[in-house]
């Protein structure tokens, strides 16, 4: 794996590269390039974006309370880390031998940061959209959802640890049935072939370089869109 940091993300490249590569926006810090680097032999030939996400609590659409008492409350930063995404990858693609629409892909608070730019529009910017154990039990995000439609091009991944919904958490332990209303929602707008759901065994926190592979595997293998 090749990195390269630049504007404060880090773009990863095949040690050999021939033509140009799908891009995978990760919103993720510097310190998921290590989990990268455990599942990067297993990846089609790809570039990774690692773009940081700052404040975790930042990365919401919307203001929210915080989970326990003590922590930060969620502030709506989410359109700003797009913002950043996008304008990283544009400046990248300049020297880089980079496709354009990228795939925008977050785990946990940041795949609901993903589905959120599915849903706020940014489809003329990104082709695909993973997210990964999305956090879809914050307040306002049902009805968001269901007000915005998406793209019938875009391509779509979500996946979700199968105990999730048994978290302590009386809010978090909503993330099995949004997330199940989300698919829904999107069964009736994209044709099948560009959604794909997964249900992974475990928690949150199970085997989460083992997500991140067989998302990225799903966009990447899947880049070339199937239109309606």
């Amino acid at each position: 794996m090749n990195k390269i940091q630049r504007d404060g993300a880090v773009l990863c490249l095949p040690d050999q590269v021939e033509g140009k590569l799908f891009t995978v926006c990760c919103i993720a810090d510097e310190g998921f390039g290590e989990e990268l680097g455990a599942i990067w032999d297993n990846l089609p030939p790809v570039a990774a974006l690692l773009i940081p996400p700052g404040r975790w609590e930042d990365l919401s659409p919307f203001p929210a309370p915080a989970l326990r008492e003590g922590d930060p409350d969620f502030t709506p930063g989410a359109e700003k880390v797009l913002n950043r995404a996008a304008e990283t990858f544009e400046k990248l693609q300049r020297d880089f031998p980079l496709q354009s629409s990228p795939a925008l892909a977050g785990y946990s608070l940041a795949g609901l940061t993903a589905l959120y730019g599915l849903h706020a529009g940014w489809g003329k910017v990104f082709s695909a959209f993973g997210s990964m154990s999305g956090s879809l039990w914050m307040e306002g995000w049902n009805e968001f959802a269901l007000s915005h439609p998406v793209p019938p091009e875009a391509r779509v991944y979500l996946s979700l640890g199968g105990k999730e919904e048994k978290a302590g958490n009386p809010r978090m332990r909503r993330v099995g049935e949004a997330t199940r209303a989300e698919v829904n929602r999107l069964k009736m707008q994209l044709p099948a072939k560009n959604l794909h759901f997964t249900l992974h065994p475990g928690g949150h926190f199970k085997d989460i370089p083992g997500r991140w592979e067989a998302a990225i595997r799903w966009l990447a293998e899947k880049e070339k869109p199937v239109r309606s």
